[in-house]
């Protein structure tokens, strides 16, 4: 069977321009072109193929970003980078990849056919030089057909396949996510940090929640595993990231519901609690020798240990217990998101990633953060802070008058008089409950400070 060159070409005229010429120095071989990076996947996916030729200026992309992509799939398979600016793809040539650079501009110049000619008798059996396993064609076709995020990267964090779904696949094959421009710049980096992770520690990541885009709300689950060669070693990974922007909205909307149900639980216990205290402290003054005084003590009893469950269900029980792993300022700009101040700021700083029940850390946050806009003024500037074991939460307000600041985590306790003052105690309980340490404190430059320490990193998973 005649060898089979494939030309990547916007311009198909450049596929009967180099088999004219191919036919013209004698070389037998087929010559077929495809104008997009989808046909170009295809047909080295379902046909034979034994040369790739990318004409610069003419191809889908910058050939030495689609020479990246196709090499992290077909590593043996002889590429023609044709054009003077092709030759900056000359990394490749670490790698050890069959590439010849052409300096001339044309496809059937002599010396691009000499290089195509000296790649077919070079030909060391490419995977694309074979019809494709059924494996493959599978492969393909969930790429294809998947309406998610399935993705493919080298062992430098550059793609090398991608669906359509979130990201055009000429916007980055051959390149790492730090190249992506859409999104908050810290998610790119945050993304080739735990690319460079997965591929250097062959340790996956699974289901972390991202925080994708800062003016659309919008959210996705990533999880990362290692790509292995033949021999077992890493290679890459292969990923697949869903939308899950909806599913926050409406968690969004459930906790917030299930926030004010708690608050309102806690004043009411809190206002019988009161009650109790009177009216026992009363039937205390009361001969015990009275007709039904043990009865109504015995019913004070039942009264107080109802009080103690609706604070108990209130605060700890509506706290799940799905540990997962998730990026700090994710979380952050999530329940920040909700609340309606457009004067305030948000800052992140040393983001880290932390494994904890987010349902537990969302209710955190929504405390803390609504403590800091309700405390620190329309204006406020809240910032969010990775630290060694935890996080910490500080505004530039004017503080906590409270002596010792730790009072606002008593139940009851308004600072400002206009809240119902178990916000931060549900706060520390819910902390409490999860092994974290919640303390508050002021700020040396003015402002509240509230510190969550004792929550996991990624490495306790």
């Amino acid at each position: 069977m005649a060898d089979h060159v494939l030309v990547a070409s916007t311009d198909r005229i450049d596929g009967s321009a180099l088999a004219d010429a191919l036919d013209r120095a004698g070389i037998a071989a087929s010559v077929g072109a495809t104008g997009s990076l989808a046909e170009l996947f295809d047909a080295l996916c379902y046909d034979t193929v034994n040369c790739l030729v990318v004409p610069d200026g003419r191809a889908p992309v910058a050939p030495r970003h689609l020479e990246r992509g196709v090499r992290a799939l077909y590593p043996h398979l002889p590429v023609v980078l044709v054009g003077t600016d092709a030759r900056r793809a000359d990394d490749r040539e670490a790698d050890g990849g069959p590439t010849t650079h052409v300096d001339t501009a044309d496809v059937t110049d002599a010396e691009t056919v000499a290089a195509v000619a000296t790649a077919l008798d070079g030909d060391g059996g490419s995977a694309a030089g074979r019809p494709p396993s059924r494996l493959e064609t599978l492969l393909l076709s969930m790429v294809d057909g998947f309406p998610m995020h399935l993705y493919a990267k080298d062992e430098g964090g550059r793609h090398a396949l991608a669906t359509g779904a979130t990201v055009d696949l000429a916007d980055v094959i051959g390149r790492t996510d730090l190249a992506l421009t859409d999104g908050p710049p810290d998610h790119h980096e945050r993304a080739h940090a735990d690319d460079r992770r997965v591929i250097e520690t062959g340790e996956p990541v699974i289901e972390t929640a991202e925080y994708t885009a800062g003016d659309d709300d919008e959210y996705a689950l990533t999880t990362k595993v290692p790509w292995y060669d033949v021999d077992g070693e890493v290679i890459g990974l292969v990923g697949i990231t869903r939308d899950i922007s909806q599913r926050k909205r409406h968690e969004r909307a459930l906790r917030r519901r299930n926030e004010r149900l708690a608050r309102v639980a806690l004043v009411a216990a809190h206002e019988l609690r009161n009650e109790l205290q009177v009216a026992s402290g009363r039937l205390e003054a009361i001969p015990e020798d009275i007709p039904h005084v043990d009865v109504v003590a015995e019913s004070h009893r039942r009264l107080a240990a109802t009080v103690d469950d609706i604070v108990r269900l209130a605060s700890r029980e509506r706290a799940g217990t799905d540990e997962r792993t998730v990026w700090l300022s994710t979380v952050a700009r999530e329940v920040w998101s909700s609340h309606e101040v457009p004067a305030a700021t948000l800052v992140v700083e040393d983001d880290r990633r932390l494994r904890a029940d987010l349902e537990s850390l969302r209710i955190c946050f929504e405390i803390l953060l609504s403590n800091a806009v309700d405390h620190g003024g329309h204006d406020v500037t809240v910032t969010v802070r990775g630290t060694e074991n935890g996080f910490a939460v500080e505004d530039d307000g004017a503080g906590i008058d409270a002596d010792p600041p730790a009072r606002v985590f008593d139940a009851g306790f308004a600072g400002s008089g206009d809240g119902d003052g178990f916000g931060l105690y549900v706060a520390q309980r819910i902390a409490a409950d999860h092994g974290w340490h919640l303390t508050a404190e002021n700020a040396d430059g003015g402002g509240a400070r509230f510190l969550v320490a004792g929550v996991d990193g990624p490495d306790s998973e």
